[in-house]
């Protein structure tokens, strides 16, 4: 027997129904470390609001793709 398994995402700012190629995961984390992180789901244009009055922390380390690549003897 199949079974189908349908995922429904829902704001927990505004309650409205999100489609999954729109949802947004965003992490809390208090700088105490006494409280536990918290993870808000979202809809794009209810994350632009907040990246609008943050600040966006780029990635670390090396881009995709730039490994060292092995070195050829001519």
């Amino acid at each position: 027997m199949a079974r189908e398994v349908t995922t429904v995402i829902k704001s927990d700012l505004s309650g409205a129904m999100i489609p999954e190629d729109q949802a947004v995961t965003m992490t809390l984390t208090f700088a105490d470390g006494r409280r536990n992180r918290v993870e808000l789901d979202l809809s794009e244009s209810e994350a632009k609001q907040f990246v609008a009055k943050g600040r966006e922390i780029k990635r670390r380390g090396r881009p995709r793709g730039s490994r060292n690549k092995a070195k050829t003897e001519d």
